[in-house]
């Protein structure tokens, strides 16, 4: 069995969805000092690579903690996004892609090698709502993107997070390494902190080569 790593490093500075607080890591026990070492993180749940639950847009929607602990788990679809006119993102990727009720499916877009710049904030592809749609429609249960979103970050109205998580479907946002990744279906798990309230968490996320 291997396992990849599919995870951001959260560190300070990292690239954020623009308006989000900047993350603080300060280390408040030293163990040259203090015997033992303790360090503090304040930043916001959807910060590297992590999940998105329905309460995030939906109102009264779950929380993070009440999820499914395999809504973000299980065999996953790899589709392979080539550079998109207009950077639109439509049902024709999925196109001759068997796609099976309950499966997730991560998008390789490439742009994880942009992390840092700002090109990785502003020329990512992103779903129409027609491939939203029809993410619906074939009962997947997840997505997996190794970008800052299914959208764009001019979007006014988020209909795609609107369309993803008021139907169930869960979101994770930031992938990275997804070249590692040599064939069509693999077993992912990007399992999220249980939150109290929350909506949403940063997540582990891996991919699990079985022999």
């Amino acid at each position: 069995m291997k396992i990849i790593d599919l995870s951001h490093v959260i560190k300070e500075g990292m690239p954020q969805y623009p308006g989000q607080p900047d993350i603080k890591i300060s280390r408040i026990a030293e163990a040259e000092k203090d015997g033992y070492q303790v360090t503090e993180v304040q930043c916001v749940v959807h910060v590297g690579t992590h999940c998105d639950a329905p309460a995030h847009f939906i109102a009264k929607g779950e929380t993070i903690e009440n999820l499914p602990i395999d809504l973000f788990v299980g065999e996953a679809v790899m589709v392979d996004v080539p550079h998109l006119p207009g950077r639109l993102m439509s049902p024709e990727l999925l196109e001759g892609i068997k796609i099976k009720a309950g499966d997730i499916i991560i998008f390789r877009t490439g742009m994880s090698k942009l992390w840092g710049t700002d090109k990785y904030l502003t020329e990512f592809p992103y779903l129409t709502e027609e491939l939203a749609n029809l993410l619906v429609e074939k009962k997947v249960k997840a997505i997996g993107l190794d970008s800052l979103s299914p959208e764009p970050v001019e979007t006014q109205d988020f209909p795609i997070h609107h369309i993803l998580l008021g139907n169930g479907i869960g979101i994770v946002e930031n992938l990275t390494n997804l070249e590692a990744i040599d064939r069509k279906r693999v077993w992912f798990a990007a399992l999220p902190l249980k939150i109290d309230k929350a909506d949403g968490s940063f997540t582990r996320a891996v991919a699990i080569i079985l022999p």
